[in-house]
């Protein structure tokens, strides 16, 4: 079951692009492995969706 789709602010996508930017910083010095990029994305999405159940 597919979850609703999240409207994200406009610092809510900033913050995502300033963190897969880390991340692509990491892969170019050879880390491929960043579970820990997805972890912080994923809180992003998900104090969004908090954000948007409280009617914000």
């Amino acid at each position: 079951m597919s979850e609703p789709k999240v409207k994200l602010s406009f610092w809510d996508k900033a913050r995502i692009f300033g963190i897969e930017a880390q991340g692509v910083k990491r892969a170019a010095a050879g880390i491929e492995h960043q579970p820990d990029i997805d972890r912080r994305v994923e809180r992003v999405r998900e104090q969004a969706r908090k954000r948007t159940a409280r009617g914000k």
